[in-house]
């Protein structure tokens, strides 16, 4: 990835911070996979994610998202992403609501350089250079 500006940066950590306020009002993330969840920590989010991976099919999923005030779908921007975004869609809407504001957001601050979550692992450093107190060993 190219160099990240600094205005870049800055859009990232509030993304961070905006996910980090939606959970503690009771939002779940749902992530593809243990990468995509990792990427979100490393960055600095302490809230609920689940990873769509560690289940077996999607009812389960949607199962687990019982309790969840709103269920924020940060899915890649692939084609199995799109399709499992639509199916979740489908399954979760008429009983929860569903946020793609997020995946959108990010897509807009990236200007699409970013395909899938787990690519912002890429921002780690230059986030944790711009606060001196990060934890880069995550």
């Amino acid at each position: 990835m190219e160099r990240v500006d600094e205005q870049e940066v800055k859009q990232i950590k509030d993304f961070i911070e905006m996910l980090n306020y939606e959970s503690t009002n009771g939002a779940v993330v749902l992530v593809e996979g243990k990468r995509d969840s990792n990427a979100l920590k490393a960055l600095g989010f302490s809230g609920k994610i689940t990873v769509l991976n560690s289940h077996r099919g999607l009812s389960r999923v949607v199962d687990n998202l019982e309790h969840a005030s709103k269920v924020i779908l940060l899915l890649d921007m692939d084609s199995k992403g799109r399709y499992l975004t639509q199916r979740l869609l489908c399954m979760i809407a008429n009983r929860k609501s569903v946020d793609l504001f997020y995946k959108r957001r990010l897509m807009e601050i990236t200007r699409g350089r970013i395909r899938s979550i787990e690519e912002l692992m890429a921002y780690r450093y230059s986030i944790a250079m711009s606060n001196p107190l990060a934890d880069l060993s995550a």
